[in-house]
């Protein structure tokens, strides 16, 4: 299976721009461009695989702040409470596939 990228859906959300890439029910991609603060999330529902396209920033994972640059590959468990600052680009795997729904503002 191929999607390309002229067929994932655009938003503009904050500090951020997002392509999302519908796979299946077990998993979607997002390619996002963010320049700032993400605000503290968690997620009920999804495991996520963040990969560091380009650019740096933070990971504020439990509190704990990780710097992270390109090719980095970051893990988050579901129900973990999180944030991301910084200038970055990277591709972000949901698993099951992403619901608005199951993100959990914590701000």
């Amino acid at each position: 299976m191929i999607i390309r990228f002229k067929n994932a859906n655009r938003k503009e959300r904050g500090p951020m721009i997002i392509h999302e890439y519908k796979i299946n029910p077990k998993f979607s991609g997002t390619l996002i461009e963010i320049n700032g603060d993400h605000g503290k999330i968690k997620c009920l529902k999804e495991d996520r695989i963040y990969f560091i396209i380009d650019g740096e920033g933070k990971f504020i994972i439990n509190e704990e702040e990780h710097e992270v640059s390109k090719y980095d590959l970051v893990f988050i468990p579901k129900n973990t409470p999180y944030d991301i600052k910084g200038k970055m680009k990277y591709f972000l795997l949901h698993s099951p596939e992403f619901r608005p729904g199951h993100d959990i503002s914590l701000d």
